[in-house]
């Protein structure tokens, strides 16, 4: 038996040196906290969502944090800010969005929103990194609403959920729920 342990201690030791070896001129990953990555904001067009807000969806509630913008921004620019903000990191349903202290002209919230909602936005948070939540019900109320339309205007299921690149089943759904997003939306 001593032989054999000594046999499993010398293989055991010859993968370290491999893998030393194998290792080796790589470098090592820092264990540093990451400098924070702000990717270019999409080139959006059109803010769907955003109109959507502004108009029939009013009385739909948004997430507190981007309420929040909105007291300072005005609703449809805060929209506006999720709508034309990637997702990062792990949580693919969380934007983050960093506010400059002084913002230019030509800096991208400045394009998004405008520049006097930009300069309102940067006193008021300024050098803060916002997270801005996809604003889930917002969306499903827009959803609704386009499903609700186009239901109203004759269209079969079938046809509701190819125009909106959805499945049948949610889109069943969502005219089955169209009591409750008529009340909401018109209220």
């Amino acid at each position: 038996m001593g032989v054999v342990e000594d046999l499993k201690h010398e293989v055991s030791n010859l993968r370290k040196l491999l893998d030393q070896a194998q290792r080796s001129g790589q470098r090592k990953a820092s264990a540093s906290a990451p400098a924070l990555y702000q990717p270019d904001l999409p080139a959006v067009v059109r803010y769907p969502l955003a109109e959507f807000a502004a108009g029939r969806g009013r009385n739909v509630p948004l997430p507190e944090s981007v309420q929040e913008i909105a007291e300072v921004i005005g609703r449809r620019n805060a929209v506006r800010l999720v709508e034309g903000t990637r997702a990062t990191g792990a949580r693919k349903w969380r934007r983050q969005l960093y506010v400059p202290g002084s913002i230019p002209d030509d800096h991208r919230i400045a394009t998004m929103i405008g520049i006097e909602a930009a300069i309102k936005l940067s006193h008021s948070h300024a050098n803060c990194i916002l997270e801005l939540p996809s604003c889930h019900g917002l969306r499903k109320a827009y959803m609704a609403d386009h499903a609700l339309r186009q239901g109203d205007a004759g269209a079969s299921v079938t046809e509701i959920a190819q125009e909106m690149g959805v499945e049948i089943k949610t889109a069943r759904t969502l005219l089955y729920q169209a009591d409750y997003w008529r009340r909401k939306l018109e209220g």
